[in-house]
């Protein structure tokens, strides 16, 4: 039985706390390794949490922004962000993930958008670079959609289940995201919307 979206799918800040929430997925390597080169062995909840603090915790220029998809019960969806930000080049990388039961249904697209929209029309941001394994053909899908182009490879810079992988280099330019904006956003809309959490605003978090 397939399982259908949420009637309301809560956008929010990650925070911390959330982080044994999320801890499950990056246990299953074969399939965090479509979109993680990182993770060789199995990590505790502690060190992933550990791992994250630099990228969620608050400064004054952060050099990161995520952001978490809940159903109406609480359970994590998917996340996406912003990472490696450089406030002086005007440049940042998106990684994000959905949960394996809930892909194909729009919200990565969904993410994708609210944080391109944070990068181009808060931020300032020039362009925003991405990466994906060759052989993931849903992510490239995905952001062929939202308007990014390939723009090279890393060869063999992949290794996962000892074999090597090309790395693919993905990016979109602010000028390029504000003209089809419109577009990208009405097929989203389509399948799946997100609508930010009231209590990020009333908690500071927003």
């Amino acid at each position: 039985m397939s399982i259908e979206n949420p009637a309301v799918i809560t956008w929010r800040p990650l925070g911390l706390d959330d982080i044994s929430k999320i801890a499950n997925w990056f246990w299953d390597f074969q399939d965090v390794a479509l979109f993680d080169r990182t993770l060789p062995v199995p990590t505790s909840v502690d060190a992933l949490r550990e791992s994250w603090s630099k990228s969620i915790e608050y400064s004054k220029s952060p050099c990161g922004y995520w952001f978490i998809a809940e159903d109406e019960q609480g359970q994590p969806l998917g996340i996406a962000g912003l990472e490696s930000i450089n406030y002086i080049q005007g440049d940042a990388v998106l990684p994000f993930f959905v949960a394996e039961e809930f892909r194909k249904r729009g919200l990565a697209s969904a993410m994708a958008v609210a944080v391109l929209d944070l990068a181009f029309k808060r931020l300032r941001l020039h362009r925003v670079t991405t990466f994906y394994r060759d052989d993931n053909a849903a992510t490239q899908r995905a952001l062929h959609k939202l308007g990014f182009t390939d723009e090279g490879k890393f060869r063999e810079g992949w290794f996962v289940e000892g074999e090597r992988k090309d790395i693919v280099i993905a990016g979109i330019l602010g000028s390029e995201w504000l003209a089809s904006r419109d577009q990208v956003i009405d097929k989203v809309m389509e399948s799946c919307k997100l609508s930010f959490a009231p209590t990020c605003w009333k908690e500071g978090r927003g």
